[in-house]
């Protein structure tokens, strides 16, 4: 069951007597699941309920608008109705203020015109990360089977640690980044622990680029489980560790990259979420994200030059979704990434370079950087 602490915001259309029931019946059910819900029927009132009371029809509009959107921001879930034609205008505008602030969002849709050729607009099937229950006890399954207290898009803490203190960064990016030779520097010349992306052992990685429909899916399903096994030996390592990506990149950008390009269904998406999402929350996450950052057209020069087993088959498309992925990803963090642009930044020969790399790590995260480093 969820907390009774935990804000559920109902974003719905409440202009005739049916909605309103259908509304009132999910009321109840959020009610059962211990949830203090905003119901905009009751909670914010009707134009005509002011206007009684004195308020022009403009007032009567802005406090209504006023009242809902500081129950968006108070929030910690989104429930988004989308029966109808189309999706309530009122309901799409608040689904998108919910998601800008990093709320968690889920639809349920019961209207049978779902299943119809083209679905939903692909914004909404967005923002809702194509989490939508299709009656109200599945809804109730999808509210009390997950903690809805996990926020995928917020910002990570930021930290503040001495010299002497441990510190853990996953070191992002895409394909052709520079994140392993960035890795290697804060090795080598920073004194951080390389933990190193589970690819050696994996059985789909040569064949996949070739093959996405085929192994894609099991591929992610890999590297879930070994990244979640990876981030619970961290506690015990400690130091300063530096994780070539971390399971955040698989739930933000991996997963929903190959959806993109039809390498997997929204079925096979929803249960790689799904498995994303319950592993959360007993899993020691970094402390900041490092983006490495290049060039798209760079990126792919240095795939083609490295010739790393099996990407002589990369699509173009599929390199793109994951750079682009990232991009968006990484917006949704805003201050607490730090930003390494392997474009500009010579990694590999440039001794100056690879100080500066160092120190912009550890100048973002208070930590001293040695003379060695500095010379």
């Amino acid at each position: 069951m969820s907390s009774p602490r935990t804000k559920a915001y109902y974003a719905a259309a409440l202009f005739n007597e049916g909605e309103r029931e259908f509304n009132l019946r999910v009321k109840t059910m959020l009610d059962e699941c211990g949830f203090e819900t905003w119901f905009p029927q009751e909670d914010a009132g009707f134009l005509e309920d002011y206007m009684d009371e004195g308020m022009t029809l403009d007032q009567a509009r802005h406090h209504i608008f006023e009242q809902n959107l500081e129950a968006v921001r108070n929030s910690d879930v989104l429930i988004f109705n989308l029966d109808g034609r189309v999706p309530d205008e009122g309901a799409c505008i608040e689904a998108g203020v919910a998601f800008g602030m990093g709320k968690r969002l889920i639809g349920i849709q019961t209207d049978f015109r779902a299943v119809e050729p083209g679905g939903n607009n692909l914004m909404i099937d967005g923002v809702l990360n194509y989490e939508i229950a299709a009656d109200i006890e599945q809804l109730r399954s999808k509210l009390t089977e997950s903690d809805i207290s996990v926020d995928l898009r917020s910002e990570l803490p930021r930290i503040d640690i001495s010299a002497n203190q441990s510190a853990y960064v996953a070191v992002t990016g895409p394909l052709g980044a520079g994140k392993t030779t960035l890795l290697e520097v804060l090795n080598q010349q920073g004194g951080w622990q390389q933990l190193e992306e589970p690819n050696d052992e994996n059985p789909y990685l040569s064949e996949v680029y070739a093959s996405p429909e085929d192994l894609a899916f099991r591929m992610q399903v890999y590297y879930l489980a070994k990244r979640a096994q990876q981030h619970q030996q961290l506690p015990a390592l400690g130091g300063r560790i530096a994780q070539e990506r971390s399971i955040l990149d698989d739930g933000e950008v991996f997963f929903p990259a190959y959806h993109r390009v039809g390498a997997y269904g929204e079925s096979d998406l929803q249960t790689l979420m799904d498995m994303y999402r319950g592993l959360l929350p007993g899993l020691k996450l970094p402390d900041r994200i490092v983006a490495v950052d290049a060039p798209f057209e760079l990126c792919m020069e240095r795939i083609g030059a490295r010739s790393r087993d099996g990407e002589q088959h990369l699509d173009e498309a599929l390199a793109r979704s994951i750079y682009d992925g990232y991009r968006e990803w990484w917006d949704t963090l805003g201050a607490d990434v730090i930003w390494i642009d392997s474009g500009s930044l010579d990694l590999v020969d440039s001794p100056e370079d690879r100080a500066q790399a160092v120190r912009t790590v550890h100048d973002a995260l208070e930590v001293s950087t040695s003379a060695e480093v500095l010379s």
